[in-house]
């Protein structure tokens, strides 16, 4: 009976040791989804940066419309919307033809450099969605396979597992049934 016992104990540690093993492997699959967590932080970084990109020329957009109409206003003398400026013209009149003239030439210059930055901004965001297109189809396509891959090793180092598993209890069980 003490040999039945000492052997169904020798296979019960070995298999106890081999959990070391199969813990190991194991955080090495979690590292590799671990790695992908990862990879979703850059894309969401990413997409944060296309989201400011788009703020920009949004803001450029509208400081442009905005200085359009200031240029309007000040050509035509009428102001639309109320403003200080609307206000002041009506209590202390309309200023000198030389100031009129010198702010039109500055709204001028002004709103020839907002069209520059709206272009820039807007090659800009598009060129940053081409080259985050790409890289996004990139990483599609290698997460599709290399999770593929893991979860295939991981189902396969589960089943040896439970192979393993079987077998020592098979073991076992042969050695209680020899007493």
């Amino acid at each position: 009976m003490g040999d039945g016992l000492q052997s169904a104990g020798h296979h019960m540690d070995a298999y106890a040791a081999s959990i070391d093993d199969i813990l190991e492997e194991e955080e090495h699959y979690a590292d590799q989804l671990k790695e992908y967590l990862s990879y979703a932080e850059a894309l969401r970084a990413v997409c944060r940066k296309h989201e400011l990109t788009q703020f920009e020329l949004e803001m450029a957009s509208q400081d442009l419309i905005s200085k359009k109409q200031q240029r309007e206003e000040l050509a035509t003398g009428i102001v639309r919307t109320f403003s200080f400026k609307g206000m002041t013209n009506k209590l202390f009149g309309q200023e000198a033809p030389e100031q009129r003239e010198a702010k039109l030439k500055l709204l001028e210059e002004l709103i020839i450099e907002g069209e520059e930055t709206v272009k820039e901004k807007t090659v800009e965001c598009e060129e940053h969605v081409e080259r985050a297109w790409v890289d996004m189809q990139r990483f599609k396509e290698q997460k599709d396979k290399d999770l593929r891959e893991a979860l295939i090793n991981y189902a396969v180092m589960q089943i040896s597992m439970c192979k393993k598993g079987i077998q020592v209890w098979s073991n076992a069980k042969e050695c209680f049934l020899k007493m």
